[in-house]
Parts: C-alpha cells; sequence; structure tokens
C-alpha cells in the first residue's frame, strides 16, 4: 500500500486552559516521517515525527516552547 504523500488536519489544544483549538496539518514524507505545520500565535511551527501521533505532540511542545 502506497500512502506517501497523505495529508490530513487536526485540531489541537496546545494549552490545558485555551478555549481555542489550533489547527495543523500533517503529511506523510515517507514510511516513518510526518511532518506537522501550523501557526500558534502568529507563529509558524514546523516539525517532523516517526508517526502522526508524534508529530502532534512535538507541534504541541513547539508551541509551548515559543510561546513562553
Amino acid at each position: 500500500m502506497e500512502d506517501r504523500g497523505l495529508t490530513m488536519t487536526r485540531a489541537v489544544k496546545v494549552w490545558e486552559g485555551d478555549a481555542e483549538l489550533t489547527e495543523i496539518t500533517l503529511v506523510k514524507k515517507s514510511k516513518t516521517v510526518w511532518v506537522a505545520v501550523g501557526n500558534y500565535v502568529g507563529k509558524r511551527i514546523e516539525v517532523q515525527g516517526r508517526s502522526a501521533n508524534s508529530a502532534t505532540a512535538l507541534s504541541r511542545d513547539a508551541a509551548h516552547y515559543r510561546s513562553n
């Protein structure tokens, strides 16, 4: 099954108290590389992970770091 180039979006709550969800786009680059791209508080976030879930978590962590 060839699923490279698969793209999906997810809504992410960056901080527990946030009322808004932040939307990120996930792109499967290869079998074990997912890229998550999104904006949080006007800052672009782009990270890579080994799975869609890890890329989502890494994007949340990057948003935490950049918002401090």
